[in-house]
């Protein structure tokens, strides 16, 4: 860390400034102060805390969140850890704050998963698999250096065993990978001593995906040598020039997949805050995010910072507001975090089937995913959308809700776009519309980075989610406040 000079009231003066920036309201031009019994907690929602809150879930601890991964329990414990701060009730599994989602987990089992080159053996091989199995072909090796680089010719993979050796396996080559049809794809990775964890809903299938794994840098370069090929192909070492070198071979191989399973739970995270009403209090609004990304695929780690762990950053902030405004309002808040929403909304399937709170009592349903982006696509660059963000499914069951928003937006400033409600039924939204509970989902717009490695923190627009949890913080107040249910359109 470099070391500060100059004097020191000048110091002062720009650590204060400094300080002040990281808590000054964020809202877009044109919005209106809110009323004054719903201020505290709308300044509340601070660009510090989204900083520290996304920091932590889309940071190293967490490991992209994958579900049934280590790094998605640990975030479920962080927010549980806030929740229990911030005085909600506890309302999930004997008392905890998660209620958990039944599914099967499965990994190589690391004695007996192996790839064989005639007699022998090498080990320091996982795969995430829920299947055992076993595939032969000649050995390829696949080296890659610097940005995004491409094979000339992918087609020579096709039914090989490859040994993929990148800093940083990039999209094309990853897509060539998969469409060449390789037999096996083995990625070179520093260590494979901690196994992750495949996580299903019971079951088992064989897929090429099912030989997808990695190998110990180590047992890759003895590899090598065995069959006397180029060491140089066998490395981690990054070059700025982006290469792909592919050196096939006509040595044959086996890789053997054998895997342990076990039943797991995997929590979503819920609280509740109990409303003031002693009537209205056992109604609830609810308001959700999915926690859950794809975690660690293949010794790379997708963050998530923005899918979703913008949205989950963005209820934290409601939360925290709701429970800081000295006025409550009259209906309880549900805030939840869902598991599995990457692989088919499981989490919030799970809730919306076995709600907690009855799901007549649900006055609604307020989803934030991905809500942390400027929205970049065809014919749109990310500086046309600096306070631009779609609001979806908002008008299908109530307009009252749809019109609420728009209300609460004048203290916000979003300028609202309503050309992605193909996305509707892609968030976990759906399983409470499923429900005939009306919605809302807020979400800022798709991007290169989608479903990629490359979805991390310093690319967030943290205005955006400060300004999404805002408008959702007074859309919930109001809605705890309202008399009597959102009506339903006819």
């Amino acid at each position: 860390m470099g070391i500060m000079s100059g004097h020191p009231s000048r110091l002062l003066s720009v650590a204060l400034f400094a300080g002040l920036a990281a808590w000054a309201p964020a809202q877009f031009a044109g919005a209106v102060p809110p009323a004054e019994r719903v201020k505290t907690g709308f300044e509340s929602i601070s660009l510090a805390d989204a900083k520290e809150y996304l920091g932590y879930l889309a940071g190293p601890e967490c490991q992209g969140r994958g579900t049934g991964q280590d790094g998605y329990q640990k975030a479920a414990e962080y927010i549980a850890k806030h929740l229990k701060e911030w005085g909600f009730k506890a309302i999930g599994d004997n008392g905890t704050y998660f209620q958990n989602v039944p599914f099967q987990r499965s990994r190589s089992n690391p004695e007996e998963t192996l790839l064989q080159v005639g007699d022998k053996q090498f080990k320091s091989l996982r795969f995430a698999s829920s299947a055992d199995g076993e595939v032969e072909g000649n050995v390829a090796f696949v080296r890659a250096t610097g940005a995004d680089p491409s094979l000339d010719n992918p087609s020579a993979l096709e039914g090989k065993i490859v040994v993929v050796s990148a800093a940083q396996v990039g999209r094309r080559l990853r897509q060539q990978l998969f469409t060449a049809r390789p037999a096996a794809v083995l990625t070179v990775v520093k260590s494979t001593a901690d196994s992750q964890w495949s996580v299903s809903r019971g079951g088992t299938r064989t897929s090429r995906a099912s030989f997808r794994g990695e190998i110990s840098l180590e047992v890759a370069k003895e590899l090598a040598k065995s069959i006397r090929v180029d060491p140089k192909l066998v490395s981690l070492d990054d070059l700025p020039d982006a290469t792909a070198r592919l050196e096939t071979t006509e040595t044959s191989a086996k890789v053997v997949v054998k895997v342990q399973t076990e039943e797991v739970g995997v929590p979503n995270v819920v609280g509740l805050l109990e409303g003031s009403d002693p009537v209205l209090k056992n109604e609830v609004v609810g308001i959700g995010a999915h926690l859950d990304h794809l975690g660690v695929q293949n010794g790379t780690v997708y963050w998530g910072a923005d899918d979703d762990g913008s949205g989950s950053t963005a209820v934290m902030l409601v939360a925290k507001a709701l429970a800081t405004n000295p006025v409550r309002p009259k209906r309880s808040i549900l805030v939840m975090w869902f598991c599995g929403e990457e692989m088919g909304l499981i989490g919030s399937k799970h809730y919306a089937d076995n709600p907690i709170i009855p799901n007549e009592k649900m006055v609604c349903e307020l989803q934030l995913d991905m809500v942390g982006r400027n929205e970049e696509k065809q014919g749109e660059a990310a500086s046309d959308n600096l306070n631009t963000i779609h609001l979806v499914g908002s008008k299908r069951i109530s307009n009252e809700l749809h019109e609420m928003i728009l209300e609460q937006n004048k203290h916000v400033g979003f300028e609202f776009e309503y050309d992605e409600e193909g996305v509707y039924t892609r968030s976990d939204h759906y399983s409470f519309a499923a429900k005939g509970i009306p919605i809302a989902f807020l979400f800022t717009g798709f991007h290169p980075d989608y479903h990629q490695p490359s979805d991390t923190i310093d690319k967030i627009n943290f205005d955006k989610i400060v300004n999404a949890a805002r408008l959702f913080y007074l859309t919930a107040f109001e809605s705890g406040m309202k008399d009597g249910p959102f009506k339903r359109n006819p």
